[in-house]
């Protein structure tokens, strides 16, 4: 392989800011959330059957399509449970971003910047996903005496959504990072770890790798969604073992980044909604919620991954 780590990522939610739930029942989800499943490269002839042991603990069929939303309450508990197994060598990651908090904002950099603006926001998202991403593969290659670790990324096919103009994105990120002009540079992509030709996507019913990444993702969304009709199951916290771990020691400024952005483009007048407690003081990096009202600091933690 030319690759030592392979991200999952999928998401939940839509990204347009208009219309939200629950102020309109029938309008656009509150949140929008994207998550990557991380592992080794080595690691990927095992997801077929992680995918069918989650599905045998819910009494299922072997070989099936693993999709989160179709499942039934208690079997949403067994596979994340399953999911986050510590046999399952592997580091989840979510960015969760309160829409809310964009009504009526309009950022032509961003819009511009992603040459489509129904995507901005998604891309935008999406590259704080890879920022935490990236720095957790450089360190976790170092632990591991990887020399020049390399990132596959494979993403959930969206409808709506210009893969090739999320890709350019990617390398002018890329780009931006390795001269040193990254716009809001609190953090940025480590472009090391990245090939554009290493970026591809598929449908998630063909992958069991992306299934997983469904699973990560769906639980966490249904967990803060206050429209979610199993927004009281909370089935996010059965995964905390599976979330990356943060870095025991920040700058300041890294610190406030790893645990809650305020950016520019966030309303703070917005009263952030309270269900994003399950995720309020975390100890991971792995969870990242975009809104003005989390606040949390980083603490030293003991989760490994293979």
């Amino acid at each position: 392989m030319d690759y030592h780590y392979t991200l999952f990522i999928d998401e939940a939610g839509d990204d347009k800011v208009e219309r939200l739930k629950p102020d309109f029942p029938e309008g656009n989800s509150e949140w929008l959330c994207l998550g990557g499943y991380l592992i080794r490269a080595e690691a990927e002839p095992e997801l077929v059957q992680r995918r069918d042991e989650m599905l045998l603990a819910m009494r299922g069929q072997p070989g099936g399509v693993l999709h989160y939303r179709n499942l039934k309450p208690w079997n949403r508990k067994k596979v994340a449970q399953k999911l986050a197994t510590p046999t399952f060598a592997a580091r989840g990651f979510v960015v969760c971003s309160c829409k809310k908090t964009m009504l009526n904002h309009h950022n032509a950099r961003a819009a511009a910047a992603a040459n489509y603006q129904g995507d901005y926001l998604y891309n935008f998202v999406l590259r704080l996903l890879l920022e935490r991403v990236t720095r957790y593969v450089v360190n976790s290659a170092s632990r591991h005496g990887i020399e020049k670790p390399v990132l596959r990324i494979v993403m959930a096919s969206r409808k709506g959504h210009h893969f090739g103009q999320f890709k350019a994105y990617v390398l002018e990120l890329i780009n931006q990072a390795t001269g040193g002009t990254t716009y809001l540079d609190t953090r940025e992509i480590d472009a090391s770890v990245l090939r554009y030709n290493l970026i591809d996507r598929a449908p998630a019913s063909q992958m069991a790798g992306l299934q997983l990444a469904d699973t990560l993702v769906s639980a966490f969304f249904q967990s803060i969604e206050q429209s979610s009709p199993h927004y009281a199951d909370k089935v996010a916290l059965h995964l905390w073992p599976l979330m990356a771990e943060r870095k025991a020691q920040y700058s300041r400024r890294e610190a406030v980044a790893s645990a809650c952005i305020v950016f520019s483009l966030l309303n703070a007048a917005v009263n952030v909604p309270r269900q994003s407690a399950p995720c309020r003081g975390s100890r991971f990096s792995g969870i990242l919620i975009m809104s003005s009202a989390c606040s949390s600091r980083p603490v030293t933690s003991t989760k490994r991954f293979a």
